[in-house]
C-alpha cells in the first residue's frame, strides 16, 4: 500500500499537537515539515514538532525549507547568495542529525525571472557538499520557471542528491503548464506536494476540487514511484469549516488517487503484455 501524508499546517490555527493527532487519527501515515518554530498563542520549536510527530508514530517524509527569498539563490552578488545559503546548510545539517534525510526548497521565485544563469549553479555547487556529507536529498520544487530546474539538472547530471519535488498545482498554473516536468523526469522524482486549483490561482484546494487532469497528467507517470502520496492543500473555510470535515475529505482524495494510479498501473501492465505478444507473433510469422 502506498503511504500518505499531509503538510503539517494546512489552514486552521491551532495548537500544532492537536493538528497532529487529527492527522494521525485521519489515517495518514505522516507529515512534510516547514522548518521554522511555530509563534502565537501556541508556540513550539521545529526540533519539538519534529519530536511530537515522532512520538505521534507520523512519519516525516521530508522538510520544507523556510524563508521566502528564493530569488536570492540566483542573485549576482555573491554575498546576497552566500547570506541565502548559510539557513539552507544549517537546516540540512539540523534535519540529518534529527534523521530526515529530504528536504525541499527553491530554485526561484515568482514574477518576472530572467534566465537561469551561472550563479545559480554556484549556490548547488555550495550546497552540494553540504547535501552529500549529510546524506541528504535537496528536493528541487517546480515553481514559476520549469527552465530553472531543467538547467541545474543538464549541469549536474547523474547527482544523486539532487531530486524533484514535483507540486501539481505549480504545474497546472498560467499558459504554460509543467506537466511535461514530471512526465520527462520522474525517474528524479523525491517529494510530491499534491493539491489542486483553477490553472489561475495558487489555492492548494484539495484534489478534484480544481481543474487538474490528475488521470491524463500526473497518474499516470506516478504508477512505478515509491515517494509517498503527500498532500499539500490549504482548507477552504467556507466549503470546510470544521476541521475533521476537510481532514476527512483530504485523506479520501489521497485514497482515491491512489486508487486510480492503480488502476492506470494495471492498465499499463496489460498494455506491455499485448505488446509483447504482438511482437512475439510477429516474429513467429517473419513479418
Amino acid at each position: 500500500m502506498r503511504e500518505t501524508g499531509i503538510f503539517g499546517w494546512y489552514g486552521y490555527y491551532n495548537d500544532f499537537l492537536r493538528r497532529i493527532e487529527k492527522i494521525k487519527e485521519t489515517g495518514f501515515d505522516g507529515v512534510m515539515l516547514w522548518w521554522e518554530d511555530e509563534i502565537g498563542d501556541a508556540p513550539i520549536s521545529r526540533f519539538e514538532m519534529f519530536r511530537r510527530c515522532e512520538e505521534a508514530a507520523l512519519k516525516i517524509f521530508n522538510i520544507h525549507m523556510a524563508g521566502e527569498e528564493d530569488d536570492a539563490l540566483w542573485s549576482t552578488d555573491k554575498e546576497t547568495r552566500m547570506r541565502h545559503l548559510k539557513p539552507i546548510c544549517q537546516t540540512i545539517e539540523e534535519i540529518s542529525d534529527l534523521g530526515c534525510f529530504n528536504l525541499v526548497f527553491h530554485l526561484c521565485g515568482k514574477g518576472e525571472l530572467p534566465e537561469p544563469s551561472i550563479h545559480l549553479l554556484h549556490s548547488i555547487e555550495t550546497l552540494l557538499p553540504y547535501a552529500e556529507a549529510n546524506k541528504m536529498i535537496l528536493s528541487a520544487e517546480n515553481t514559476w520557471r520549469a527552465d530553472y530546474l531543467t538547467y541545474v539538472w543538464e549541469a549536474f547530471p547523474g547527482v544523486k542528491e539532487l531530486g524533484f519535488c514535483f507540486d501539481t498545482s505549480h504545474a497546472n498554473l498560467g499558459a504554460e503548464k509543467q506537466f511535461s516536468l514530471l512526465e520527462q523526469h520522474k525517474d528524479k522524482l523525491s517529494a510530491l506536494h499534491i493539491s489542486d486549483n483553477d490553472g489561475m490561482k495558487n489555492s492548494h484546494s484539495l484534489p478534484f476540487d480544481g481543474t487538474i487532469p490528475f488521470e491524463k497528467k500526473v497518474l499516470p507517470y506516478l504508477t512505478e514511484t515509491k515517494v509517498p502520496f503527500t498532500l499539500e492543500v490549504i482548507a477552504d473555510k467556507k466549503r470546510y469549516p470544521e476541521e475533521d470535515t476537510f481532514l476527512k475529505a483530504a485523506y479520501e482524495s489521497i485514497c482515491e488517487l491512489i486508487r486510480k494510479t492503480e488502476e492506470i498501473k494495471e492498465e499499463q501492465e496489460e498494455n506491455k503484455k499485448t505488446m509483447e505478444a504482438d511482437r512475439r507473433k510477429i516474429l513467429r510469422l517473419g513479418i
